[in-house]
């Protein structure tokens, strides 16, 4: 029997345990970095007023000079959510498209809320007023000096939306609308 010398079994043994990635490893691999893949939550991220999207920054502040700090950023859809603070009355939402990685435009106002992973079901407060994610006003409140639109909550069936009114009592009130298109 003929004996196969050490370092030659050596090269084999190192061979067949592959020094590269196998095909398993390959499919979790960024082609281009070789970099694991990450999710589109792993790829966002923020400090201040600068908004991380891969390797991409953004200065929001850029966008509204009242911005002073990001609150949060959330996914929908192919779209993130920006919310940033600009005062105690109102904020600013940057919605960022993750698609073109382009900001569309911004809303000011507050209690920005959206349904079905879809930002163009969204409604916000302005003041005394109450918006569609397009701009389309639903209803003005006539409010007195001491109320404020506290809260923005859709029906279970998303057909109607709860507009809660605080006062500066602590008494509160709700009013129900149906939501246009429904």
């Amino acid at each position: 029997m003929k004996r196969i010398p050490i370092a030659v079994m050596l090269v084999l043994l190192l061979s067949s345990c592959g020094s590269g990635p196998d095909l398993q490893q390959e499919e979790f691999l960024d082609v281009q970095t070789s970099r694991p893949k990450t999710s589109e939550a792993e790829k966002v991220s923020f400090d201040g007023t600068v908004f991380y999207y891969g390797d991409h920054e953004y200065d929001v502040s850029a966008r509204d000079i009242s911005i002073n700090s990001i609150l949060s950023a959330v996914p929908v859809g192919q779209k993130i959510v920006i919310a940033c603070h600009v005062g105690p009355k109102n904020g600013v939402y940057c919605i960022f498209d993750t698609e073109n990685e382009s900001f569309d435009e911004d809303i000011i106002g507050n209690h920005l809320i959206w349904h079905s992973d879809d930002i163009t079901t969204s409604v916000y407060s302005f003041w005394s007023e109450v918006y569609t994610y397009d701009g389309s006003l639903i209803k003005t409140y006539d409010l007195t000096e001491d109320a404020y639109i506290y809260d923005l909550a859709f029906s279970d069936d998303y057909e109607k939306l709860d507009v809660t009114i605080a006062h500066n009592d602590g008494t509160k009130e709700t009013d129900t609308l149906s939501l246009p298109g429904e």
